[in-house]
This record gives C-alpha cells, sequence and structure tokens, in this order.
C-alpha cells in the first residue's frame, strides 16, 4: 500500500466524490469534477451581505478560476476577467433568425425571466427544488457508499426524501417547462448576435459594483444566499471510516493534474497575522510537518455536515462558453487564446487552457468530529492544536477543534472544503458552417 497518510486522503476524497455523485469513471457522468481544499478554509458566519465591503469579499472568494484539477489549485486571474474579455473581443457571425424562432425565443425568455432581467417565479422554484433534490440526492448517495464499502443499509428515510424532492421538482419545480425554455434559449441566442452581446454586455455592466476605495467588482451571489448557510436545513451526514478506508472503490478524479502533496494532519507554525477575505479565514500554505495516522494500530472515524451551495453569477451567461457562434476578433488581444482544450475524465483526457473549468458550487462542512480508539494520534494533534499550529486531516481544517474525551475532538465552525466544477468543452470552437465576416483593418467595415 503506498504511503498511509496519503492514500487516506485519495479515500476521503473518493467517498466524498461519491457522496456528491462526481465519481469522475468510465460510466458515470464525467462532466464534473471535484477540487478539494488542502486544508478548508473557515468561514466568517452572521457578516451582512447588503454590506458592500462583504459583498466585495464573498464575490471575489468565488470567482477564482480553478485548473482541473481534484486539488483546489488557482490559475491567473479571474472568471469574471475572463468572461469581459470575451465580450470585449469576440467576433460575431453574420446570422439572423426567422420570426418564427425569434418568437421562439421571446416565449422562452419571458418565461425564464421577469422584465428586469432576474428568474422568474418558475425559474426560481425550479432552481430551489432542484437544490433540494441534490441535498437529497447527496444524503442518498453518501449512505449508499457506506453500504457499499459494507456498513448500514441506505435508511429508508433516505430514498423517500429522495423521491419527494424528485416529484417536487417535477411538479412545484416546472422542471420539463423549463428545461424546455432552456434547450429553446440555448438553441437560438446566440444566432441572433447583435441583440445577443448587446444584453450581455448590459447585464455585465449592471451587476458591476464598487467599494469605498473605488475597487470594482463583479457581483456574485449564491442558492442559498450568504445569509441562508448558516441555517440547520440543507445539510447532510457525512462519514468515513476504516472499512471506507479499506474499501472505498477509487474516483476517477484522483489524481488529475498532480498528485496530493499535502496529506493527513499536516502542521505549520501558526503565521503572525491571518489574512482575512471577508467571511473566509485564509491562511498560510501548510509545511510538510505530519501528524502520523497508524492505519495498522487504531480504528478511526471522521464525521460531519455536509452542504452544497450553488454559486450564482448574475451577470454571466454561461452558454458562452458552450457556443460555437462566436470566435476572437484578429484585432482582440486574447486572439489565438483557447479557454478550454475540452476534456474527458473518463478517458483520461484532461482539459488545459485559461479556464478549463468553471466554478459551479462550493462544499461546505460544518460539526466535525474525529475520534482515534488510540491515543497516539489524538496526542500528537492535541499538542500541536495547544502549541498554535495550523493542523489539518485532508480537506478538514482542525486547528480551532476541542478536545472531547481522550479519543474525541470536536470542530463546529463551518468550512469551506472545495469545489464542484463544469468542465468546458473547447472554446472559442466556432462552427465553420456559419457565416463569418472577412476582417480588413479598417474599422469602419467591421460589423
Amino acid at each position: 500500500m503506498s504511503d498511509p497518510t496519503n492514500q487516506l486522503f485519495v479515500q476521503i476524497y473518493s467517498k466524498l466524490a461519491a457522496a456528491l455523485s462526481v465519481p469522475g469513471v468510465v460510466g458515470e457522468d464525467s462532466s464534473s469534477i471535484m477540487s478539494l481544499q488542502i486544508p478548508g478554509v473557515y468561514i466568517r458566519p452572521n457578516l451582512k451581505f447588503d454590506d458592500p465591503a462583504t459583498q466585495f469579499y464573498v464575490s471575489n472568494a468565488l470567482d477564482a478560476v480553478l485548473a482541473c484539477s481534484w486539488t483546489a489549485s488557482k490559475k491567473a486571474g479571474t472568471v469574471s476577467d475572463i468572461y469581459k474579455s470575451i465580450l470585449d473581443g469576440k467576433q460575431m457571425p453574420l446570422s439572423h433568425l426567422t420570426p418564427e424562432e425569434c418568437k421562439e425565443l421571446d416565449a422562452a425568455f419571458a418565461y425564464l425571466y421577469d422584465p428586469d432581467g432576474d428568474p422568474s417565479e418558475a425559474y426560481c422554484a425550479y432552481q430551489n427544488c432542484q437544490l433540494n433534490y441534490m441535498t437529497a440526492l447527496d444524503a442518498y448517495e453518501a449512505a449508499g457508499a457506506t453500504q457499499k464499502n459494507g456498513g448500514p443499509p441506505v435508511p429508508q428515510n433516505l430514498s423517500d426524501n429522495l423521491k419527494k424532492a424528485e416529484q417536487a421538482w417535477n411538479e412545484r419545480g416546472h422542471k420539463g417547462d423549463v428545461e424546455r425554455a432552456i434547450a429553446t434559449v440555448n438553441q437560438y441566442e446566440g444566432l441572433e448576435p447583435a441583440v445577443f452581446w448587446k444584453g450581455l454586455a448590459d447585464r455585465f455592466a449592471q451587476y458591476t459594483r464598487t467599494i469605498n476605495d473605488g475597487s470594482e467588482f463583479q457581483y456574485v451571489t449564491s442558492n442559498p444566499p450568504y445569509e441562508q448557510w448558516f441555517e440547520e436545513f440543507g445539510w447532510s451526514k457525512f462519514d468515513f471510516d476504516m472499512t471506507d478506508f479499506k474499501r472505498q472503490s477509487r474516483a476517477g478524479g484522483v489524481g488529475v493534474t498532480g498528485c496530493c502533496c499535502c496529506c493527513c494532519c499536516c502542521v505549520q507554525n501558526a503565521p503572525d497575522a491571518s489574512a482575512h477575505l471577508g467571511p473566509f479565514s485564509l491562511l498560510g500554505n501548510p509545511s510538510a510537518c505530519e501528524i502520523p495516522f497508524l492505519m495498522d494500530k487504531e480504528d478511526f472515524k471522521l464525521s460531519c455536515s455536509m452542504r452544497r451551495v450553488e454559486i450564482v453569477r448574475p451577470w454571466m451567461n454561461t452558454n458562452v462558453f458552450y457556443s460555437r457562434a462566436w470566435r476572437w476578433s484578429p484585432f482582440s488581444v486574447s486572439y489565438g487564446v483557447l479557454l478550454s482544450t475540452g476534456g474527458d475524465l473518463a478517458g483520461r483526457v484532461v482539459p488545459s487552457g485559461v479556464m478549463p473549468v468553471l466554478p459551479m458550487t462550493v462544499l461546505l462542512v460544518k460539526d466535525l468530529e474525529v475520534y482515534w480508539k488510540s491515543e497516539t494520534g489524538m496526542k500528537a494533534l492535541e499538542k500541536h492544536v495547544q502549541q498554535g499550529h495550523e493542523c489539518y486531516l485532508g480537506p478538514f481544517r482542525l486547528s480551532r477543534a476541542t478536545l472531547q474525551d481522550e479519543h474525541r475532538i470536536s470542530m463546529p465552525d463551518p468550512q469551506l472544503i472545495g469545489f464542484i466544477s463544469s468542465i468546458l468543452p473547447k472554446s472559442p470552437n466556432p462552427d465553420p458552417a456559419l457565416n463569418w465576416p472577412h476582417l480588413t483593418k479598417n474599422r469602419s467595415e467591421w460589423p
């Protein structure tokens, strides 16, 4: 077996991936990847989100560009900067919709959005029911992974909750109608380019905010909103023990882009000062000083509450990254740049580019408890915590943990442990069947 501390992280990642329906294996949907923070970052609850400074901090924390990796590795730039470069540097095809297609598109937009551009009542119901369904699915899949590894069977109430959530999504969430409208918008909106791109530019400007020092940012929110992250509803249970360590099948995302160099319980000297990014308490990168995890000598169990938070960028139309109805203008500073090469994790084709994935979901945990049968690991952890070191176990930060007894610690504080990102297709990928302009250097001839 490989180094047990490294293998522990692999197995924790794999069970989380199974619980969150992102296994990345052949036969399963591999259009998403989970990336875990090593370690997680604490979240400060109960800030006033109507304060522009809080909005600035949260928006920037959720605007990072990530590599396609199983560990949350930041790339240069922000999502909003890259999106703005498309708005400024795209070239549009010479195309128009027929009157009938325009009517279909207008009807779909009217169903999905209010006149001011906010999601309609039906679309909001769809999004909320979808989130409730995913919460029920997470609880069901986590229990299913435990059962598959030799644990108890999935409780009947989790199966019932999943069926009820699916029924509610279909009925109260207008699932069929909303998805038909979305399909119509996806099919047609980019083929009326002048209207489409002007609308995108107006939306981007609408959600540009400034704070007192003049700094600009793109407003990012979430579903549920920050104010509701810490409510009791919406959390599911996650457990990991020695049986999971031995039996959990390896997720396809393991090892993508790199290896886990920071694993199990590692420590660093506490920095002189913590950098606070709004609700996210960011600390320095941990060193490789490990607290031993003695696999063959001690029983071990970890449990926590887990929830997903969907990132909402009201200034963005994600269809831009999938559309074949734009390309870089030869006069753009981004000409020749690939946002993403496209990829397929199940086929071990890892995408590259300036933005190969788009973070869509934040993973939060709270009420973390860790149990060791022997006192070896606990005493080592207690010693480092008392000395002010920054300790963590895989993606779970432990520096605020309290000792419950000689075998158990608890860490109730909420923390962000990772992201689920959509793997973007090749972009830009202009359709050669469209009528593209032949541009000269005479700008007066540009469409």
